[in-house]
């Protein structure tokens, strides 16, 4: 890993604590279908792939459409924030010449606006959202989409996720994968997906990489 050239992140719970906010926007949508969980049959129930999330609580398919439109109004009536840590980290990696990238569930106009906001948009030379590929996390295809359009190897890659889906993707394609612990993943959720190494947070990833 320490010779790795490129880094790719997750965005939501990796990147931006986006949690809080996602779990009240879901909340919303769910209580608008009649349909009541708490916190731990939601993240039990939870994927990347939202729509597999609707149809393991029962939002009727005919709705998914409908249910992205309220999900979206709800979420971007309240505010979520980079990380801590985020703005330092990525300037020390870009800084020690590694490539980076986003490798996102989220929709490209969310992640983009956010990346924008939040002026985090110079860092990525590639983001990979919801929209660019018809299989989607954990399938390896979002993340060899990323890796063809950057012309760098599997093998040169490190993946950096807080989900079981974002591990088993990176394994998928022979990246090195990193878990963060977060509120959508922690430590036990991401010891049974194997990753090559679980940090506290991504905070924590240039010490790992052997950066001074």
């Amino acid at each position: 890993m320490k010779t790795a050239t490129t880094v790719l992140f997750d965005w939501d719970g990796t990147l931006l604590d986006s949690f809080p906010a996602g779990y009240r926007a879901s909340m919303a949508v769910l209580q608008h279908f009649g349909i009541t969980v708490g916190r731990e049959q939601f993240l039990e129930t939870y994927s990347p792939n939202w729509y597999e999330s609707y149809e393991r609580l029962g939002v009727p398919r005919e709705e998914w459409g409908n249910a992205d439109r309220m999900w979206r109004k709800a979420y971007h009536a309240q505010t979520s924030d980079p990380f801590p840590f985020v703005s330092a980290m990525l300037s020390r990696l870009r800084a020690a010449g590694r490539t980076l990238g986003v490798v996102t569930s989220g929709n490209r106009d969310r992640v983009l606006r956010e990346l924008l906001i939040h002026d985090l948009e110079e860092f990525f030379e590639v983001v990979v959202c919801f929209e660019d590929t018809e299989e989607k996390k954990p399938h390896a295809a979002p993340l060899l989409c990323a890796l063809e359009r950057l012309g760098v190897a599997p093998e040169a890659s490190v993946f950096v996720g807080d989900r079981p889906e974002d591990i088993v993707m990176g394994r998928a394609v022979g990246a090195f994968t990193v878990g963060v612990e977060s509120e959508y993943g922690t430590r036990p959720v991401l010891e049974r997906a194997e990753p090559d190494v679980i940090l506290p947070d991504a905070g924590h990833l240039p010490q790992e990489l052997g950066l001074k």
